[in-house]
């Protein structure tokens, strides 16, 4: 007896043929995340794409077909990259070298005769440095009898000088050194150690640690202020980074340490050019409530749902996002989709050169509003349907396909930026301010307390505001140390950098 099984091979062939893309989809997935995690390690940073100025831009229409069966027939498309090195003129360093204080060395001839007469000479300049010298500064405090008609004599003594930290050695020339060459130049304490013994200096690393620790607690009293200034901008950055904590007493643990993984939350106003951090123990919403709570305006975040949450819950808070992420998302899908990859990033290049148009022009709140509602309105409206159409024809796990629904998800909150002038395109004033805090904690890994997370979060709130105003920090901190614990608390926002340097200005005006 003959049995005969029917198979329905094209059925069988469906199958397999989605199995298939299926792992292709994983492996295009997997792929992504490996050359994202190498580039992190071993890649530059740098986010710039530049198309190959002789090739044809391409113009894909809406409707195009995905070519996701006949890739080996597509046209192959070179991209390359010219990095401009951009040199520095000896007239730009000339004119540098003006500014610094000139010292004369005279050279005459050797054996010259008494009867010799100059008739000329010639300047040759070299650029010089005095490295620091520590030296000990002793404040004499003479005292003095004066005679009196009435009282026979009065005894006259100048007032005792303050310190920036009682009964401490330390003026506020090397403890402005110290923090500049921590939270400016990222060197660790133990290197400074290092660095003053060679200068024949020798500072125990304990007492150091207890210097810097002293004099951020004193710098403290800026904080608040300076969140209240922040608060009162109505337009904010807000974005945050993880910092490692080494917990000892604090520690649930009483027999060994471990590590704690805090957060810097970072406030940035770039129009009122101020920066504010803030440490806090987690990444949850309940972290950034306290700050936000009383807040009235608009904050430009990246798509974390925590952000969309709590601006949700407030009325008063219009959440915004960052069109740089939304670009990122093309760049890194660049290598498995380059055609429709490219299409998008130069579609991103367009809207960013209305931005620097709009910045070398110069142009007023309202005028850059005009500008964006007449040019990158539309190209955002082309971009929006492409998106669309693109995302039916592609697999969801592909990197492009995670990319456009990306974009997608938070496209009002992308456009956002076009309805006003004075809103940025994207977060990356935040992520300029995070970019020290980065690199700190390369070099000191992690901070010792919850304390000290605090005394790095006040640190870098206030050099970054230095920073954002073109003060010097080691300047600033010099001044501001030694004067602070006589200034008056109720008008301490006089001394926070962006109005210290309209106050120095008025001074040599």
């Amino acid at each position: 007896m003959e049995v005969h099984i029917n198979i329905d091979y094209k059925q069988l062939y469906e199958r397999e043929r989605i199995k298939r893309e299926a792992l292709e989809a994983e492996m295009l997935k997997m792929k992504l995340h490996v050359q994202k995690l190498s580039q992190m390690i071993f890649g530059s940073k740098s986010e710039r794409f530049i198309a190959n100025p002789a090739q044809l831009a391409l113009d894909l229409p809406v409707d195009m077909a995905a070519p996701s069966k006949k890739l080996g027939s597509a046209k192959k498309v070179e991209y390359i990259s010219t990095p401009k090195h951009s040199k520095r003129s000896l007239k730009e360093l000339g004119a540098y070298l003006q500014d610094l204080p000139r010292v004369y060395e005279v050279r005459k001839p050797d054996n010259l005769p008494d009867n010799a007469v100059k008739i000329g000479e010639q300047q040759h300049e070299v650029l010089e440095i005095t490295p620091a010298r520590a030296y000990v500064k002793v404040i004499v405090l003479q005292t003095y009898k004066i005679p009196d008609i009435h009282n026979g004599s009065i005894i006259a003594t100048p007032p005792t000088p303050k310190r920036p930290l009682p009964k401490c050695i330390a003026g506020p020339t090397i403890l402005a050194q110290i923090l500049v060459d921590k939270f400016c130049d990222h060197l660790p304490m133990l290197r400074q150690v290092k660095r003053f013994e060679r200068d024949g200096v020798f500072i125990p690393y304990n007492t150091i640690l207890d210097w810097a620790g002293k004099a951020a607690d004193l710098l403290d009293v800026f904080m608040e202020p300076l969140k209240k200034a922040i608060l009162a901008s109505g337009y904010m950055h807000v974005d945050e980074t993880g910092l490692k904590v080494l917990l000892g007493k604090e520690s649930s643990s009483k027999n060994h340490k471990h590590i704690h993984g805090g957060y810097l939350w970072c406030y940035n106003s770039s129009r009122e050019k101020l920066v504010f951090f803030d440490y806090r123990p987690g990444r949850g919403e309940e972290h950034t409530h306290p700050i936000l709570k009383g807040f009235k305006g608009i904050i430009q975040t990246d798509g974390w749902q925590v952000y969309k949450n709590l601006a949700s819950k407030n009325q008063d808070i219009i959440q915004i996002c960052c069109l740089a992420h939304a670009r990122r998302k093309f760049k890194d899908s660049l290598p498995y989709d380059k055609d429709r990859a490219t299409y998008a990033l130069d579609k991103f290049k367009l809207l960013y050169d209305i931005e620097r148009q709009c910045k070398q022009e110069n142009l007023t709140d309202d005028q850059i509003k005009k500008r964006r509602q007449q040019e990158a309105v539309p190209i955002l409206a082309a971009l929006h349907d492409w998106m669309v159409e693109q995302y039916k024809l592609l697999l969801p796990s592909s990197p492009l396909s995670m990319a456009i629904n990306y974009n997608l998800k938070h496209w009002e909150r992308l456009c956002y930026y076009t309805t006003d002038g004075k809103l940025g395109p994207d977060n990356n004033p935040v992520e300029n301010s995070i970019r020290p805090a980065a690199l700190g904690r390369r070099n000191y890994l992690f901070a010792g307390s919850h304390r000290g997370a605090e005394r790095v979060a006040i640190m870098y709130s206030l050099v970054g505001t230095c920073k954002m105003n073109g003060v010097n920090p080691l300047e600033w901190l010099t001044d501001v140390l030694g004067r602070i614990n006589e200034h008056p608390i109720n008008k301490i926002h006089e001394l926070l950098p962006h109005n210290w340097i309209k106050n120095q200005a008025a001074l040599t005006a």
